[in-house]
């Protein structure tokens, strides 16, 4: 190979790897945008908020974050419903979609096909198109405005997805490590909870991070379900900084970056499960 065609391929790597740096930064700066501006006006100043929307603070200032905590008063009584929902609902999801996955995953009759079926269909349909019918439903049964009320809303609407990426995951598992057990006298639930279960962990833990954050950011559920002032989550309680005349931005972002704390601990504590699990589910399906 000439020395004119080894220069040809070196420049072509060079100028590829050039375009490679270039669009990743580029898709960084995008990811990043939303959290930068967010960062920038809780920290600013009510006076420079509107004067050049997306420079840096001529003032940083954590006067922002002190008013929120001590004159919304729905502040912390959105974080204890938040927690007291957002907990329950993600331990019910994983003790459920585990069962229930290992279950489809294993059995390949025609009835557990179709009841798969039924279980991922759910993901097709947009709550908006059922909110009324179960608004009506649970006031009927007195368990609006109530965190139990949400609680079983949120678990059925998180049932599908979950049920998705579990099954797949389970299908991974090998099955002769249930024969060994079932060899050794286990029943079918001592396998499971003592064998399949413990070897689930990394999609648990996805599925845990995932259906933390669809909670603890959940607006459509709790605007229906959730109109008291006793029980709204943190997403109602930041709506006051909103109205049709005025929005305190800096307010706003400061609340916004208050309440993101405990799930960037969730997902930065949790973050090497959630690619495998991801990823280990995608081999089989």
């Amino acid at each position: 190979m000439s020395q004119e065609t080894l220069s040809l391929k070196n420049g072509k790597k060079i100028g590829e790897k050039i375009v490679h740096i270039i669009f990743t930064l580029l898709l960084v700066c995008i990811v990043l945008m939303p959290f930068y501006v967010a960062v920038i006006y809780a920290f600013k100043p009510k006076w420079d908020v509107g004067v050049n929307r997306l420079a840096l603070p001529t003032q940083w200032t954590l006067e922002n974050f002190r008013i929120v905590m001590t004159q919304n008063d729905v502040f912390f009584t959105g974080y204890r419903n938040s927690l007291i929902n957002c907990i329950p609902t993600v331990l019910i999801l994983m003790v459920i979609t585990s069962m229930a996955a290992y279950i489809l995953a294993r059995n390949k009759g025609k009835f557990y096909n179709i009841m798969y079926t039924l279980m991922t269909i759910g993901i097709l349909v947009p709550f908006q198109c059922i909110m009324l019918t179960v608004y009506l439903d649970f006031f009927h049964w007195n368990l609006t405005n109530s965190n139990l009320g949400y609680i079983i809303v949120r678990v059925g609407m998180q049932v599908s997805i979950s049920i998705l990426v579990v099954t797949s995951f389970v299908k991974t598992i090998p099955y002769e490590l249930e024969e060994a057990a079932r060899i050794d006298g286990a029943s079918q639930f001592l396998t499971f909870w003592k064998i399949v279960f413990p070897l689930m962990r990394p999609v648990n833990i996805t599925q845990l991070v995932l259906n933390s954050l669809f909670c603890w950011n959940d607006y459509n559920v709790a605007i229906v379900m959730l109109r008291s002032k006793n029980s709204k989550t943190l997403p109602l309680a930041q709506i006051i900084y909103f109205n049709e005349n005025t929005s305190e931005l800096n307010y706003a972002f400061a609340f916004f970056l208050l309440t993101m704390i405990p799930i960037l601990i969730l997902y930065f504590c949790m973050q090497k499960y959630i690619v495998q699990g991801i990823m280990s589910g995608a081999v089989k399906g």
